[in-house]
């Protein structure tokens, strides 16, 4: 697995004047401890999608180049005939490589972060054999591959070899099917996953971010759209670079009855987890209910942009940055093109946005480049094995509340549970919310330091809650 796929993981999203600083990982230093936080989701390409975060320059014999300097984006050129769509309306990636051979090679270079020798979490981290249990994360866990694999990961994971499931699961994992729910509506959602998914050919690419014109952004998953409510339009609180990111790179569920891809929430105010647990309560919503204390029970899915813009959002979204900027760099081909890489890269790999762009806040890391990687890389291991610790002692302490959980039900009435375990099983929901919220975002802290600790600080305090309950 390569380096660059790290992206997300060490960010060097620094939270200019927040309490706790940026985290994130290297690959590299992941591997040498078998940790999470070395491990964890590397092909989120660093909370953007494949290739839809910043408009493309093409190629220069057909619309000449953008006279930039590489530190610059570079200004998207019409080309002259749109290829031929598939039967979906989607044009294929491919197509596109003649026009923008510069985009096309980088995002191709997202194959290199492919389905071989990933971590099998559920090993890696045996306490989610136990807090997962009766769901389908049981079945199979490992670490994401690099998004031009997504159609053929999500037909190999145990989660769909081993357990039926609804055409749904597909959301975000082809452009086609994105067009196939905009032309159909609900009832795309509603066929079998088995008896659609081979249909498509096309993974994550182009179309996702947009569409069949390469000179727009758009945000193709409606769902999204529309749960951003009035902000859909706020640069400020919603810029649409990362929109396109955040329009599957965010906290979902499926409607009970449509079975739509549903978000739980309206607007980036209530994108806070707090504010979602309270949504779920409020509609009694659950994804399943544990094996062991039959407690109902949610399945956070990747709330990257929740962590990013929800509530106050973090300074660096505050202050403009969005998801391209840190890892989608600019970069010049040996014919002077400036061009926007559609490989993901992390911020610490990424040497002109060390010099660039992370010095202009963190004036205490204003020297040669290859020292200002090394500082970075030391502050974000720092925090980030903080959170590793944490994350870690509070799955075994969960683990624990769900065993004594577990023992009071199997004690207990058969009939209607007692407002004791009642009471339980509510803190159990908390706890594992909380701690997923923290487990399945894929930055390891380094989107928002400051409200992983917080969220994590919750996740404990329920477990510990329902733990003093029990004796």
């Amino acid at each position: 697995m390569r380096i660059k796929r790290m992206g997300v993981r060490e960010a060097c999203i620094i939270e200019c004047g927040e309490k706790r600083l940026q985290e994130g990982r290297k690959m590299e230093m992941m591997k040498a401890k078998g940790s999470k936080a070395i491990v964890w989701t590397t092909a989120l390409c660093a909370f953007g999608l494949v290739v839809g975060l910043s408009a493309c320059a093409p190629n220069a014999d057909k619309a000449g180049r953008a006279d930039q300097k590489a530190t610059d984006k570079p200004v998207a050129q019409q080309v002259e005939q749109t290829p031929d769509a598939d039967k979906y309306g989607v044009v294929h990636a491919d197509q596109w490589a003649g026009d923008y051979p510069y985009q096309y090679q980088t995002y191709k270079q997202n194959d290199a972060n492919g389905t071989e020798g990933k971590h099998d979490y559920l090993q890696l981290y045996p306490a989610l054999n136990t807090m997962y249990k009766g769901y389908a994360f049981a079945l199979g866990y490992d670490e994401a591959h690099g998004h031009t694999h997504s159609l053929d990961t999500v037909k190999e994971t145990p989660r769909t070899q081993k357990k039926e499931q609804l055409a749904n699961c597909i959301s975000c994992k082809t452009p086609q099917y994105t067009a196939l729910v905009n032309a159909e509506g609900d009832t795309a959602y509603q066929g079998k996953f088995n008896d659609m998914i081979d249909q498509f050919d096309e993974p994550i690419s182009c179309y996702n971010c947009h569409e069949n014109d390469p000179t727009q952004l758009v945000v193709g998953n409606k769902f999204f759209v529309r749960a951003l409510g009035d902000d859909v339009d706020n640069e400020k609180k919603a810029p649409l670079a990362s929109q396109t990111c955040g329009q599957c790179h965010n906290e979902y569920y499926f409607d009970p009855t449509t079975k739509a891809t549903t978000n739980p929430y309206t607007g980036t105010d209530q994108m806070t987890p707090d504010a979602i647990l309270a949504y779920y309560d409020d509609m009694n919503f659950s994804d399943w209910n544990h094996a062991d204390t039959m407690a109902p029970m949610i399945k956070v899915q990747h709330p990257e942009f929740e962590t990013i813009y929800g509530g106050k959002s973090t300074t660096m979204a505050r202050i403009g940055y969005t998801c391209s900027d840190c890892h989608m760099g600019t970069e010049v081909a040996e014919d002077g093109t400036a061009y926007t890489s559609h490989d993901w890269i992390s911020p610490l790999e990424n040497e002109d946005m060390l010099a660039n762009d992370c010095n202009n806040c963190h004036a205490d890391l204003k020297s040669e480049v290859a020292a200002t990687q090394a500082k970075e890389e030391q502050r974000v291991t720092s925090i980030s094995e903080k959170i590793e610790d944490m994350t870690n002692k509070i799955a075994n302490k969960y683990a624990d509340e769900i065993a004594a959980i577990k023992a009071a039900k199997d004690a207990g009435s058969k009939q209607a549970p007692s407002d004791e375990l009642a009471a339980l099983w509510k803190l159990q929901r908390n706890a594992q919310f909380y701690w997923d919220f923290v487990m399945v975002e894929n930055s390891e802290g380094a989107h928002n330091p400051d409200l992983t600790f917080e969220t994590l600080d919750k996740a404990e305090a329920a477990a510990d809650q329902a733990l003093s309950m029990l004796g």
